[in-house]
């Protein structure tokens, strides 16, 4: 007769599988739960990383329209002259005397500064260039003219500074006070013109943000 002998190996209880498959459940749930977190965070780093170029853009492009202003006159498209060299309201400045486009958005900043490239002299344009800083929508946006006389925004001329910005604020120091608005006009000469602008609201994600920019007066 011929006796079939139990094999030495034992194989895994139930309970012993339970548990394995009950850990490696455990195991797996914490890897997707840190996953999401890094990648939450890595997204979340990079929102911040991009406020924070659009915050140095906002900065550089202030210090270099605020530090070539020209106080010269322009002309709207029916060459009548304008009555502002220089303007700025945090709640809007007056159109009827910049000739400002009532289109889209509140004109907050409005002038006319030298500098603007034109390499190789290629097009029919000078240096001077006029600019205006608007609110609209809850954004920042700065706008070019093609030209200063008689001209409406460049059609690539507009670029959205900060995105959903509140508590905007605009200031401008004059003499030794600062005040909320200005409207330099003709014949008021370089004394008229601000020593500095200050520009305050607050942005997502990076809360109150301050710009203080000396003008091309700051040095009389």
């Amino acid at each position: 007769m011929t006796r079939i002998q139990p094999s030495s190996q034992a194989g895994f209880s139930l309970t012993e599988v339970l548990v394995s498959v009950f850990i490696f459940a455990i195991i797996g749930s914490i890897s997707v739960g840190l996953m999401a977190s890094s990648l939450s965070a890595q997204e979340q780093n990079s929102d911040v990383l991009d406020q924070a170029a659009m915050l140095d853009t906002t900065r550089t492009l202030l210090r270099e329209d605020l530090g070539q202003v020209v106080l010269r006159p322009a002309r709207d498209a029916e060459g009548r002259t304008l009555t502002a060299l220089f303007a700025g309201d945090v709640d809007g400045v007056d159109r009827s005397r910049f000739g400002g486009d009532a289109r889209s958005g509140d004109t907050i900043l409005t002038l006319t500064r030298r500098g603007r490239s034109n390499p190789g002299l290629l097009r029919p344009r000078s240096s001077l260039a006029r600019v205006d800083y608007v609110l609209r929508d809850g954004n920042l946006v700065r706008r070019m003219m093609r030209h200063v006389d008689g001209s409406p925004p460049v059609d690539d001329g507009e670029i959205v500074l900060v995105a959903g910005v509140s508590d905007v604020e605009l200031d401008f120091l004059v003499g030794a006070a600062w005040t909320r608005r200005v409207m330099l006009r003709s014949g008021q000469g370089e004394a008229g013109l601000p020593r500095a602008v200050r520009l305050r609201y607050n942005a997502p994600r990076l809360g109150s943000v301050e710009h203080v920019v000396l003008t091309s007066g700051a040095g009389g």
